[in-house]
């Protein structure tokens, strides 16, 4: 029988490129006395960084030098190969087995003589919550509580966030944990609105990281420019934008608006690298070439992104913002819903659906199809190409 938290420490120290499969699930106090400070150190190297070596976390704990040796001698020993898939299972049999023993534990304290009747409900409840390997802190609220939360804080107005684009935030109404996809064909700005939202909701200073599957930050860097100072695209890239103008750049270049490539990467490096920069909001063009976690059929691929994306949101309370690409097959009609490619399950995860596209007279259109803070329909945003910003279109 292996020694399981071992191995899985072995399998991180010899494999970091599954780490991002542990960060964010277990925490020090999931392995046992004497282990508990290698996760730390294995846990914190790569949240600092996004990235770890035996070498690197030996540097800084030497005081771990026989710990490590120890968990490699059994790896080295254990008849097993260590693959992506293996490492999660380990995870997820760790987390049960924590499971297990803070059940056990207030198993006793209910068996004890000292356990008064009344103790009783209230240990039954925290059994309950020791089961769940996901959300151990959380349980039921009951009705009448989220009724006295709700009169109490009448006088509070919602934390909505803004996108800073008037048209939008008179209609979409965005909170922390929510799931907003863009969906849009080639050429039609999603990856220009993206940027625009971003840079936006940083100018609030929130702290946002960019997540892009297939162009580099310089060329980003360079959209963004030309959105903000208005100026035509191709004069950015000439760098022919006069001198006086670039002045405007200066409150720019404070904002905490990270920009990474991601290509080649699956959900939970996102996740990590989205955590490790403490971000509150996510945003990541474009979903559909994130790197799935098996080869295999690309409907359930695609579906397990979008579950993924939406566990993102929901339990680190983060805004993730995914733009969405658009099957061709109607290119020349109003999109829909029904247009995003490869899974339905985008449009059943996300919390809104911003959908860009052309109308018939060749105008550049935009339609909140899903909101569930909100109404559905087309907003008044124009996209002028040139300069890579929407602008609203006033009747």
């Amino acid at each position: 029988m292996i020694d399981l938290p071992k191995m899985l420490l072995a399998a991180l120290l010899g494999f970091p490129q599954y780490i991002p499969e542990a960060v964010g699930r277990l925490t020090p106090d999931d392995f046992p006395e004497g282990l508990s400070d290698l996760y730390a150190a294995v846990d914190g190297t790569w949240s600092a960084k996004g990235e770890m070596d035996v070498v690197d976390v030996l540097h800084h704990y030497p005081n771990l030098k026989e710990t490590v040796a120890a968990c490699i001698d059994v790896l080295d020993t254990a008849p097993v190969q260590v693959t992506r898939s293996r490492v999660k299972e380990w995870v997820t049999a760790l987390l049960e087995r924590r499971a297990l023993e803070r059940f056990q534990t207030l198993a006793v304290q209910a068996a004890s003589p000292s356990t008064s009747y009344e103790d009783l409900a209230g240990l039954y409840g925290r059994m309950g919550q020791a089961l769940d390997t996901d959300h151990p802190g959380e349980d039921f609220t009951p009705i009448g509580d989220l009724i006295d939360n709700y009169i109490r804080n009448l006088d509070q107005q919602p934390n909505y966030i803004p996108t800073g684009i008037g048209p939008l935030d008179r209609n979409l109404h965005i909170l922390p944990g929510n799931f907003i996809l863009i969906g849009g064909r080639p050429s039609a700005g999603k990856t220009a609105l993206s940027l625009q939202i971003a840079v936006e909701m940083a100018k609030q200073g929130r702290k946002v990281c960019y997540f892009s599957l297939e162009t580099s930050p310089r060329i980003l860097a360079q959209r963004i420019i030309a959105n903000q100072l208005y100026a035509p695209l191709e004069q950015v890239k000439t760098k022919k934008v006069p001198a006086a103008e670039l002045d405007g750049l200066s409150k720019l270049r404070q904002l905490p608006l990270y920009i990474r490539s991601a290509s080649g990467r699956n959900v939970a490096w996102i996740r990590a690298q989205a955590l490790r920069m403490k971000a509150q909001v996510a945003v990541i063009d474009y979903v559909q070439i994130i790197r799935p976690d098996r080869s295999g059929d690309r409907y359930q691929a695609i579906t397990q992104i979008s579950i993924a994306l939406h566990e993102l949101a929901q339990t680190t309370g983060m805004v993730v913002i995914g733009a969405a690409q658009l099957s061709r097959n109607a290119a020349h009609a109003m999109p829909s819903n029904a247009d995003l490619k490869e899974s339905g399950q985008l449009e059943q995860d996300a919390d809104a659906v911003l959908l860009l596209g052309n109308a018939d007279d060749g105008r550049s259109v935009c339609i909140l199809s899903k909101n569930k803070e909100g109404r559905v329909g087309e907003i008044p945003l124009a996209f002028d190409k040139e300069r890579q910003r929407f602008l609203e279109v006033v009747p």
